[in-house]
Formats: structure tokens, C-alpha cells, sequence
């Protein structure tokens, strides 16, 4: 192959000198261009060598490289017919199909390209290499999710179930390494939304992989206790129009779609998508309560069924421009809606002890929360160059390989030297919030109730650049500004049924308006490079916080405050493709939304709410050490981690009268959590794929209650499971295991869990249309159970979910590329184009 190139470009070179000054060849009257692309990507390559021969004689007439759009241009040369024969170092020679030249035709465009890898074949087994399912860069993990089959009609909650170092509780609560204590990002862009929210907005569909990033450098904001989840979504890379549909249905009420569409026209790409799906989890709930005031203990049991739904629209636009190659800038816009709600039907029976008084009713709860959003972002990226290249005559460039590489650094010096990026985010949502609860006795007569609501909008402002300078081969510099703005408004209302008016009546004490802003100024550096075999990288970040918060009837809570955040990553190359790596990151988990407000909110009949305007930001020492193995196509990694987190908050319950909670949150103290994770990605066999993940960490929290000290610990483990086989070209089967041990926390514990999820995948029509068919908690052991108590209560509380969940996803890829069909053979009358 690589003797073949070599002789290619020589042929090229002889052909355009011996050839200077005679016209009888090339007749430079038009072009031949297309579109070189690697088909397991859909990437266009760069440096791919193009040589056109005549068909007749099978000689080398003249040839090109492709740029970095993998678009070529070869002087259209005299009538006759012609064959094209692409070659690039890797990946399998491809010969296009004879095409016919004419007076006619002055411009010929072949469009689009493929080659493919060069995989090897042994008798009639072809043997291609597995992609790794997950990538390890000094900084992050990289978990390519193309082979998440029973989470393909989800979200990416449902993704980030069988995702190493992430867990996800059965009410598709997310935590990274046991903390909810992260930031998820998009596309590197952050999200106005909760952690947990925002990953429920984004369908399955669209993701390409996800970085999980437990010690971030100081280029990204260090928000998170526990680090960042970057969605990174699918992008397309061809000429032309293409796109995805897919359509969805299930059990309980679940059902939706999404399109995806991308038109690229060489440097200009345009995006367009829109989705909308409606996901439900019903299940049953038994809570105990008991309180007590005094020589009185107050009894609240419930029973009855619950219903969790939610539903998401949004469509989104963008376009992406590359005027030269050192050029880059793209615009984007998503707008949407968003709702929650949550339904409950519940049996109480309420007494008190040792005055025995029994009180049966139903309650109906109904919680809404949800509204519009708007997102708009821009980024420009220049390269700067050291050197421009060289122009050479047509034809004449070198290809791949030892020879072709050091012909190209005589006849190309330029070099990215360094390069200046700029970005803009701006984020805008609504946020109302309804709870109704009434009260009916058994004969269904309303009894009391109550109504409570908590509205208003908020925006995010972002502003960022970053300078990057290559460092002699192989190290780096950056640095970078950063300005944060964040404004908001909540306003709160209570009201109360009145049994004689038979009316719903405001609660003025409880009404509040508050307002909240806040602003960041960053700045970074950092060092990267490489001595030998090993990896270095540190950096510096520091931001000043201005952040202000006003409610009804308070004084303004004010905070004005610097903060240091350092970073160390190291990594080191050792013999037969092992790695050690190690790293340190100082974080920061700051306060959110109602967590500030001081006054109280009521939830339902039974619990309030208030804020703690006090409450001081979590600050994370975290450490990581990792050891990598390539064992062939297989890999194993073992990751060790240590976190302290500093002024630990908790959300803690205390008696607020009788038999009402008030739930608040507060700095408990520390917490401690030394673990180890482990993962294994096997091929056993050409059909069967197992990949194994486990995470055992040790889990401690310190601090004082009540004025109480108080010292918790607990030994936590969670594993997955997954088996892919290969059962025919077109089917392939997955059975998916995880679970989840119990844990504590500052006042209780929850229990553990496991499930066990199926999928089935048929392909057809050459892949372009394929069919899943899913199943999730086959077994029905997803459950949720946990106690809390205190002093002067204690709390158990279970639910457990409707199940099994079947679901059904029909996806179709298409796309109206320009294709060149290529030829096995030599002969052949070819194709007028």
C-alpha cells in the first residue's frame, strides 16, 4: 500500500514535468472536484492523494490532495474516459466507476467519496476493529454511546445509566461518584436548567458521546463538586443533505419523536432540528410518618398510586461557516418548552398516641412545573499561521506515508502557531410552578386544601475567550477571560381553602417576591507538555464573585469574595500501551435558586420549605489516579479517587408544627469518599461484546445537628453489565445489569437496588432504517426505599415503579449525497456525468 502511494506520486511529478508547455492531455477548460470522506465517520480526510488516469491506457495523468474540507480540484483534461484512485494511508484504495469527459460536461463533480477502513480478511471472516467504548485523555474520559441499544429511545438520563462513575436513581435523579454536586454542559455550552433537568430535555438520538470530567483543568468553570458531564452532540461532516427520524411509543402513556437535518454546502453547513416527547413513570408510594411534640406522638401514613410525567418540545437552527481553513464560526439558536408534573391519589390515616384520634381521607396532589426557554450561542475561532504554504503546480502534491510526509514538509512549512477563540452564550427560561392539593372524605366531600405557586423567569450571560501558543513540538500555553452573569426572579404565594366559603383564599404572610443576581469574573493559564513519556499539565484559575439576593421584608444578602482554583494533570506512557495518570482539582458547588430563599414555602399539607441565604458554597479537594491496559482490541482501567468536601451542605428536616416537616438545607460539616473504580471492555468472541464497570467506594460524613455532633459512614458499591451479541449482520441483541447499594446521609440511609434492561435491533435497507425494540426493569426490582429521622421524628418512604416498560423506536438515516460509485474492476464503458 504504501510502496503504491510512493509510486503514485512519483508518477504524478514525472507526468507534470515531462508534460510543461504541451496541451494535448490537460485542456484546462473546467474542473473534476469531489468530496473525500471517510465512511465509518462521515469525516471529510485531509491529504488524501487523488490520482486521475485515462481509461483506455491506464495512464497516470495528473493527480491532487484534498484540503482540509477533504474537497479536491483537478484541471478537467481532453475528451475521453476516466477512472479517479484515491489512497490514504489506514484506510482501503478506492477506484470510482469510468466517467466520460466532453465538450460538454466543463465541470464534473463526483461528490462524495468513501473509503474505508482497511480491515483485513481471513477466509470469509472479516475482522474489523472494535471503537473503544471509552477513550482516555489526560483530563476526561470520551464514552461513545452508539452501543447503548436499550437506552435509544431515552434521554440521556437514560444513557448515563450504563455510564462508569455516574449512577441514576429510579426517579432519574443523576449523581456523579455518589455527589449531585455536578454541571452539565453541551457541546461544552452550559445549560440555565438543573443538572438533572437539562439531561432529561436532550433525546438519545442525538448524542454522539459523553466526556465525563472528574478533575476538569482551569479552562472550564469549576463549578460541580464532582466534576462535568459534556454532552457532546452528533454532527455531519458530508456535502449535501442529510438526516435522521425517529419515531417512538411505549407502555404508560410514552411516546415521541425527533428530526434531525444538516445541509452542507462545501464550507457552509446549515442545521435544523426539532423534537418532541412525552415520558411517564407511574408506580405506587407508602410513606410513615411520626412526630413528636412534647409527651404526643403524631402518626401521617399514606398509601395510594403517583404518577411522575414529563413532556419536552423544542427545535433548534444554526450554521456553521468556514471561510478558510484557519477560520471557523458558527451561530445557533434552540428554542422550547418544557413541563413536569407529578400526580398523586393517597389513602391517609392520621392518630395521635396516647390520645387516640383516627382520621381517614384521600388527597389529591398535583404539581406542576415547567415553561419556555431560549438559547443562543456563537463562537469564532481564528488560527493564526507561522508560514504560508507553499503553492505548488497542479497535481503535484505528495501524498501519505514515510515519503509522502517528508515531501509535503518541503513543499508545506505552515504551522498553527496559535489561535484565538471567542464565544457567547445567552440563556433564557421561564420557571412557574403550581402545587394544588385537596382533601376529600371517603364520601368524596372537599374538606380542605390548599393552593401554592412560585413563578418567574431567568437568563444567563456568558462571555469567553481563550488564546492557545503552541510550545516548541508538542507543548502548549493557554489562557483566558471569563464574564458570568446570572439574573432572576421568583415570586410566592400561598393559598388556603375555606370550608365556609367553599373558596380558595391568599395567605398574605406567605406571599414573597425575591430577586436574585449574580456576576463572575475569571481569569486562567495553564502549561501543558511532555518530558519523555510523561504528560504534564497545570493551571491556575481565580474568579471574583459579586452575587446579591433581595426578598420581601429582609435585608439584601450580599456576597463579594475571591477564589483560587488550581489544577495538576500528569500522565505517563508505559511499554505495551499502558498509561498511568493522576490528577488534583479544586472545585466549587454553589448555592442554587430556592436553596437562598429565606422564608417559607408550603409544599403540601404536610411540608414546607425555606431556603438559607447563609449558606456557604461547598469547596472540593479532589484526587485521581488512573492505570490503563490495552490487552489487543481489549481494555482495562483502574481509577482510584479521594474527594474532601468542605462546608458539606445537606438537605435536613426538622418538626415545624405537629405533624409538619419543614425541609432546609445546611453546612453540616465534611464529607469523605476514597474509592476505586474498575472497568472492562472484552471482546469474547466476533459476536459477543461484554464490557463490566464497578465502583466500591467508602463513604464518610462529619458534622453537628442540633448541636449535636455526629459521625456517619457507609461502605458503597454500584456495577453494570452489559452484553452485546452480534447475532446476524443485521440483528443485534443487549441485555444490560446495574446496581446501586445503599448509602447514608446526614440523617438516614436509602437501601439499594438493581435492574435489568433488554433491547433487540434490526437493521434494514442497508442500515438506513433499523428497529429497537426495548424492555426496561424486566424483573421489577427497581425500587426506591429510604429512612430519615431526627430527635424528635422519624421518616420511611418507598416507591416502586410500574414494570416492565416496553418500548419500540423506528429510526431512518437518509441523506441525497453526490455519490461516485466505485469499480472492482478495470474495464468497463463508464458513466457520462
Amino acid at each position: 500500500m504504501q510502496n503504491k502511494i510512493i509510486l503514485t506520486i512519483v508518477t504524478i511529478l514525472v507526468t507534470y514535468f515531462s508534460g510543461i508547455g504541451k496541451t494535448d492531455v490537460l485542456a484546462p477548460k473546467g474542473k473534476i472536484k469531489g468530496t473525500i470522506v471517510e465512511s465509518e465517520n462521515n469525516k471529510p480526510i485531509e491529504y488524501a492523494t487523488v490520482a486521475l488516469y485515462e481509461a483506455e491506457s491506464d495512464n497516470l495523468i495528473t493527480g491532487s490532495i484534498t484540503d482540509y474540507l477533504g474537497h479536491f480540484k483537478i484541471d478537467r483534461p481532453e475528451v475521453g474516459s476516466y477512472y479517479l484512485v484515491i489512497t490514504f494511508i489506514g484506510l482501503k484504495e478506492s477506484r470510482t466507476d469510468l466517467f466520460k469527459v466532453n465538450e460538454d460536461n466543463s465541470n464534473i463533480n463526483l461528490g462524495n467519496i468513501f473509503l474505508e477502513s482497511d480491515s483485513k480478511k481471513l477466509g470469509e471472516v472479516e475482522v474489523v476493529a472494535r471503537r473503544e467504548p471509552i477513550q482516555f485523555k489526560i483530563d476526561k474520559k470520551v464514552i461513545n454511546v452508539d452501543k447503548q441499544l436499550t437506552a435509544e429511545a431515552g434521554t440521556a438520563v437514560d444513557i448515563l445509566e450504563n455510564v462508569p462513575s455516574v449512577q441514576v436513581d429510579i426517579e432519574g435523579n443523576v449523581s456523579l461518584r455518589g455527589s449531585t454536586g455536578f454541571t452539565v454542559l453541551i457541546d461544552g455550552k452550559p445549560t440555565i436548567l438543573d443538572p438533572s433537568d437539562a439531561l432529561r430535555q436532550i433525546p438519545s438520538s442525538s448524542i454522539e458521546n459523553i466526556e465525563i470530567i472528574t478533575n476538569p483543568s482551569v479552562k472550564y468553570e469549576p463549578d460541580g463538586a464532582t466534576g462535568i458531564i459534556n454532552i457532546i452532540t452528533k454532527k455531519n461532516y458530508l456535502d449535501g443533505l442529510s438526516g435522521i427520524v425517529n419515531l417512538n411509543a411505549g407502555t404508560y402513556d410514552q411516546y415521541g419523536g425527533d428530526l434531525q437535518l444538516s445541509y452542507r454546502l462545501n464550507k457552509v453547513n446549515f442545521m435544523f432540528g426539532a423534537n418532541y416527547n412525552k415520558r411517564t413513570r407511574p408506580g405506587d408510594m407508602i410513606s410513615n410518618r411520626q412526630t413528636i411534640s412534647e409527651d404526643t406522638s403524631f402518626f401521617v401514613n399514606s398509601e395510594g398510586e403517583t404518577e411522575r410525567a414529563f413532556d419536552r418540545n423544542s427545535i433548534r437552527a444554526g450554521i456553521e461557516y468556514n471561510p478558510t481553513k484557519n477560520d471557523y464560526f458558527s451561530l445557533s439558536g434552540r428554542y422550547g418548552t418544557w413541563d413536569m408534573s407529578n400526580h398523586s391519589t393517597l389513602l391517609y390515616n392520621n392518630y395521635t398516641l396516647p390520645e387516640t384520634s383516627l382520621t381517614t381521607y384521600n388527597s389529591y396532589d398535583k404539581t406542576t412545573r415547567g415553561g419556555d426557554y431560549f438559547a443562543l450561542d456563537g463562537v469564532y475561532q481564528h488560527d493564526f499561521k507561522k508560514d504560508q504554504p507553499k503553492k505548488s503546480p497542479q497535481g503535484k502534491t505528495p501524498g501519505q506515508g514515510k515519503a509522502g510526509n517528508m515531501a509535503r514538509a518541503k513543499m508545506m512549512k505552515a504551522s498553527v502557531q496559535h489561535s484565538l477563540k471567542f464565544e457567547f452564550n445567552y440563556r433564557n427560561r421561564g420557571g412557574d410552578e403550581t402545587t394544588i392539593n385537596e382533601l376529600r372524605n371517603l364520601d368524596n366531600i372537599l374538606i380542605g386544601g390548599r393552593k401554592s405557586i412560585e413563578n418567574g423567569p431567568g437568563e444567563m450571560m456568558n462571555l469567553k475567550t481563550d488564546y492557545t501558543l503552541p510550545v516548541g513540538k508538542k507543548d502548549k500555553f493557554e489562557a483566558g477571560l471569563q464574564y458570568r452573569r446570572g439574573r432572576s426572579a421568583d415570586e410566592t404565594a400561598l393559598w388556603l381553602f375555606n370550608v365556609e366559603t367553599n373558596e380558595l383564599e391568599l395567605v398574605p404572610e406567605y406571599s414573597n417576591n425575591t430577586n436574585y443576581y449574580r456576576n463572575i469574573f475569571a481569569a486562567y493559564s495553564l502549561y501543558a507538555g511532555y518530558l519523555g513519556n510523561l504528560g504534564y499539565q497545570a493551571g491556575l484559575r481565580t474568579e471574583y464573585t459579586d452575587r446579591k439576593v433581595s426578598t420581601t421584608n429582609e435585608d439584601d444578602f450580599v456576597i463579594d469574595r475571591w477564589d483560587l482554583f488550581p489544577t495538576i494533570h500528569l500522565s505517563y506512557s508505559l511499554p505495551k500501551d499502558h498509561q498511568l495518570m493522576a490528577s488534583y482539582s479544586r472545585r466549587i458547588n454553589r448555592p442554587r435558586g430556592w436553596e437562598l430563599e429565606p422564608f417559607i414555602t408550603w409544599q403540601d399539607e404536610y411540608n414546607v420549605r425555606r431556603g438559607n441565604p447563609n449558606l456557604k458554597p461547598e469547596y472540593v479537594d479532589s484526587y485521581d489516579a488512573g492505570y490503563l491496559i490495552k490487552l489487543g482490541e481489549n481494555q482495562i482501567s483502574l481509577e482510584g479517587y479521594y474527594r474532601v468536601t468542605n462546608n458539606k451542605t445537606e438537605r435536613i428536616s426538622y418538626v415545624y408544627t405537629e405533624n409538619v416537616m419543614l425541609n432546609t438545607i445546611e453546612n453540616v460539616g465534611k464529607d469523605y469518599s476514597l474509592g476505586l473504580e474498575a472497568m472492562a471492555n472484552l471482546g469474547i468472541t466476533k459476536w459477543w461484546d461484554m464490557d463490566i464497570s464497578g465502583n466500591l467506594y467508602n463513604y464518610q460524613i462529619v458534622g453537628s445537628l442540633y448541636e449535636d455532633d455526629f459521625n456517619r459512614e457507609s461502605t458503597n458499591w454500584n456495577s453494570r453489565l452489559n452484553n452485546t451479541f452480534r447475532l446476524w449482520k443485521n440483528g443485534q441483541l443487549q441485555i444490560s445489569y446495574r446496581y446501586n447499594s445503599e448509602t447514608v446521609t446526614a440523617q438516614g440511609k436509602s437501601t439499594g437496588f438493581y435492574t435489568v434492561d433488554g433491547a433487540f435491533k434490526l437493521s434494514f435497507l442497508e442500515r438506513k432504517l433499523t428497529a429497537n425494540f426495548q424492555a426496561r426493569d424486566i424483573l421489577g426490582t427497581a425500587l426506591r426505599e429510604n429512612t430519615s429521622s431526627g430527635r424528635d421524628f422519624y421518616n420511611e418512604y418507598s416507591y416502586t415503579p410500574k414494570s416492565p416498560l416496553f418500548m419500540v423506536t423506528l429510526s431512518y438515516r437518509f441523506n441525497n449525497y453526490k455519490m461516485s460509485r466505485r469499480s472492482s474492476g478495470n474495464g468497463g464503458d463508464g458513466e457520462e456525468l
